[in-house]
Formats: C-alpha cells, structure tokens, sequence
C-alpha cells in the first residue's frame, strides 16, 4: 500500500509539473533506500542511494545498475576533488539511450540537505542544461559547496574511499550491482567498526599519489 502511495504520489507530482510524457524507472515503485557495490580495478566501493530522498534519480541510476549498464565502463575523468565515470563513450559525451535508441535523460532533482559538503558524496554529472543527466555519475574526494543545488546529489559513499583516492583515468568499473539489505548492513558495520583506522589510513594516502596534502581546489567547470 506504501509503495502504490508513493507511485501516486510521484505522478501527481510529474503530472502538475506538466512532465506526464517522462515515465518513470522502474525503482520508482520501490520506497526504501538501496545499497549498491561497484567492483573497481582499484577496489570495491559500498555507496548508499537515497531513494527515500530522491527517487527520480536515484531509481534511474538503480535502473542502470541492474541491467548492468556500468559493467566494464571506465573512469574517464579524475581531478583532484573528483572521479566520474559511467560514460558508454568512455570520454564523457555519452548518454543511456532508451528503446529505440534515443538518448535517455532526467530532469534534475536537488535537496539542500543532500549537498556537495564532504568527501564521498555521490551525484549525477550533466551538460550546461541542467536537464541533461543520463548516466554519468561522479564521486567526490574533497567538499565542493559551490556546486549545491546545481547537481543532483543521490547517494554516499559507505565504505571504499580508498579505492577512490587511489583511481586513475582508464580504471574500471568490473561490475555493479544492488546489495541485499542484510549486505549493506554487514558493510555499514564494518565501515563504523574500522571507522577510527579508516580515518587515518585515508589520511596516509591522500589522493593515492603518495601526497598527503590535499591541493588546492577550484571550480570544476562542469
């Protein structure tokens, strides 16, 4: 009954924004958030989607995961205070297409609470139009406030920062996939558990350069 609330709920709201034509993902009809794990050619990185927060976005790139959309695509950029990837194309000009081969965009989704203000934040990348994100993501390694309200932040890194910092251009997604709740919660754990020796390990490696002074930071130009 919660779940056939929501999907109303949603399609009332899509209906008054005179957005009707734009169906919407498939995880849509789900109401809690979602734990999904990327296999990376540097490591596993556990991230939390705040479905209960943004559902548009977050279940567009849930949509994504599990078809296994991101399985063996790259990291095609990486700056000092971010990552992304998710790119088919594999230099950032790529999109998701939809059945008939059309690129597949969403509308932009944004809450103040879920903003740019720390390490390991998960948020759609896009073109000038702030409607024009599909499938690629970005990860940050450092707080980037001045991009609050302009992408859409949908999930968190929870454990597997590591694996971010030390990521090169070219390294891989191997896969991507949606964890069991039981699975997330066994990694949300581990992360609080080793919470102190993550800290200083993290602090140790910096940005995987063997540097452990963070450089300057600078607008991206996104």
């Amino acid at each position: 009954m919660k779940r056939r609330s929501l999907l109303s709920g949603l399609i009332a709201i899509a209906l008054a924004l005179g957005t009707s034509a734009i169906s919407l993902p498939l995880y849509a009809q789900a109401n809690s958030d979602q734990f999904v794990r990327l296999e990376t050619t540097k490591g596993p990185i556990t991230m939390r989607i705040f479905y209960s927060l943004l559902p548009y976005t977050a279940g567009n790139f849930l949509d994504l995961v599990e078809s296994g959309f991101y399985n063996g695509l790259i990291f095609h950029r990486v700056e000092n205070w971010v990552i992304q990837g998710g790119d088919p194309n594999g230099n950032g000009s790529g999109a998701a297409t939809d059945a008939q081969g059309q690129p597949k965009y969403i509308r932009l989704e944004t809450r103040p609470d879920l903003n740019h203000n720390q390490a390991g934040m998960l948020a759609m990348a896009r073109s000038n139009n702030p409607n024009s994100a599909s499938c690629q993501f970005y990860i940050l390694k450092a707080p980037m406030p001045q991009l609050n309200g302009k992408y859409a932040v949908f999930g968190k890194v929870l454990n597997g920062m590591n694996a971010v910092y030390a990521m090169r251009p070219g390294d891989k997604i191997l896969s991507a996939t949606i964890l069991e709740q039981n699975n997330s919660s066994q990694s949300s754990s581990s992360t609080s558990s080793s919470s102190s020796s993550s800290s200083s390990s993290s602090a140790d490696s910096g940005f995987g350069d063997g540097s452990t002074k963070r450089p300057p930071l600078k607008d991206s130009g996104f």
